[in-house]
């Protein structure tokens, strides 16, 4: 996923352990953060530290201190990160269990807040978002639960609005790992529901949090390993506020700092992403290959379809298709947009597509299916500065991505089709009549940000108007 590898972060020389200076160059400045953790618990001498390698564990170099017994704290040191570095709370829940809660670092001397719900939004910032998408992904969901939350979910993360969300989470924490929480967490914040319910206005039970933790903590052990940003510039107030190679002392800890965009930069892509070629049947291409069918990511294992400039071809990048499963039939408004009509090739839904691209053993691949939301995420490269026609940034590689989609034609962002879907999360309008889809913005300025809409099915009223259609572009695993 979109971790930012803080490889780097242990070997600063860091000061102020517990508070103090450490003995370090009296002269040099100092910066504090303060907050209070609100969570239930004993949390007198709860330890606090700055999560400068954002691995949900305080370590013994990581700037810390002891909360008192109104969970109140706070860290000096005069290394400037502790400001826009996470800060984790290790809260001792008894039992000898501990739970590990976050907040993300806003450069706030003061005023920063460790719960659950902080702890959702430091996972999404790790994983590669801003605290303000983080925030409104948490948003949406919140409004799809009928649930309206005043101003923004930072600027009072103890509010009743919140509140389910703060106690499922709190239990999902209690049952996971350090290493399983930036992955699990974030996963859960994209849909924020489990079993069709949602954590916004549901209260899981024991059972249902247990489940739904074995198997976040099973996705994140499965998909650990993941691409970085793809951002390999530096945001400067220079030279008219371009982004520069330079590191910039007065913004330390900017992503390009960190990572497989730093460690590992690849030279046919520039940055951290490790992709190649494939033909048809499956083998590897050179890089400089012009003509290729798939798309190896050899940092996660999976294969990724490539689109056709062809409006002809079955596989061109801009034809539409409605969603299908085995439970989901689509709306007869919706199928008579797709790109069957014209075609006349009776391949009008995602379920037809698939079956179809898996008989034709793609790249020698027969278990081509969706991607999920988060595995789309994964391979946006946040680094490119390729634009279209029109002057608009493309959200993927574009040197081994080319042909990449304009979208539905009501919401040209370069959406694709994704598997996962859940029905309407509040029981109290909960409906068959449609599904939300998770939606991410791929191209543009705004690439990156999620929000979701609505998927009508066969059983919406007749006289409605049609809902969305999007184009696909398939995944495997690599060996499938």
């Amino acid at each position: 996923m979109k971790f930012q590898y803080s490889l780097i972060a242990v070997s600063l020389a860091l000061v102020g352990c517990g508070g103090g200076s450490g003995g370090g160059d009296a002269t040099a400045p100092s910066y504090n953060v303060a907050g209070t953790i609100s969570t239930k618990g004993t949390l007198l001498d709860t330890p606090v530290c700055i999560d400068l390698n954002q691995n949900f564990v305080c370590d013994v170099t990581e700037p810390s201190t002891k909360s008192n017994n109104a969970g109140e704290f706070s860290i000096t040191s005069t290394n400037k990160n502790i400001l826009t570095s996470p800060i984790l709370a290790q809260v001792d829940q008894g039992d000898e269990l501990t739970l590990n809660m976050m907040t993300p670092g806003r450069g706030l001397s003061k005023g920063n807040d460790i719960n659950g719900v902080t702890t959702l939004i430091a996972a999404l910032v790790i994983d590669g978002k801003t605290v303000s998408q983080a925030e409104q992904v948490l948003k949406d969901w919140l409004a799809h639960a009928n649930v309206k939350l005043p101003g923004t979910v930072m600027s009072d993360p103890n509010a009743s609005e919140l509140e389910y969300i703060e106690q499922n989470t709190v239990g999902l924490l209690s049952k996971m790992k350090p290493e399983h929480i930036t992955l699990g967490m974030a996963t859960m914040a994209q849909t924020l529901s489990y079993n069709d319910k949602s954590l916004a206005a549901y209260l899981l039970s024991d059972v249902e949090v247990s489940e739904l933790a074995a198997k976040l903590s099973s996705l994140s052990a499965l998909g650990s390993v993941g691409n970085d940003t793809g951002t390999v510039l530096y945001y400067t107030v220079a030279k008219g506020h371009s982004n520069t190679a330079t590191p910039q002392e007065l913004f330390p800890g900017q992503d390009a700092e960190f990572g497989f965009d730093k460690l590992e930069k690849q030279a046919a892509t520039g940055n951290g992403f490790k992709f190649v070629k494939l033909s048809a049947t499956g083998e590897k291409l050179k890089v400089d290959a012009t003509t290729w069918a798939c798309t190896l990511d050899e940092r996660t294992g999976l294969v990724w379809e490539n689109k056709s400039a062809d409006e002809n071809s079955l596989q061109f990048k801009d034809r539409l298709f409605v969603y299908e499963s085995e439970d989901f039939k689509p709306f007869s408004k919706d199928l008579e947009q797709v790109g069957c009509v014209n075609a006349r090739d009776n391949i009008c839904s995602t379920k037809q597509y698939i079956e179809h691209i898996n008989q034709k053993s793609l790249c020698g691949i027969t278990n081509w299916r969706l991607p999920d939301y988060q595995e789309f995420y994964d391979v946006l490269d946040f680094g490119e500065t390729e634009k279209d026609a029109s002057g608009v940034v493309y959200g993927m590689n574009f040197k081994f991505f080319p042909q990449q989609t304009l979208g539905s034609p009501y919401l040209e962002y370069g959406s694709v089709w994704f598997q996962a879907f859940t029905f309407t999360e509040n029981d109290k309008v909960k409906t068959p009549e449609y599904l939300r889809m998770p939606l991410v913005t791929v191209r543009g300025a705004d690439r990156g940000q999620s929000s979701s809409i609505e998927i009508y099915s066969d059983k919406k009223d007749p006289t409605a108007d049609d809902s969305y259609q999007f184009p696909i572009r398939l995944v495997a695993e690599k060996g499938e």
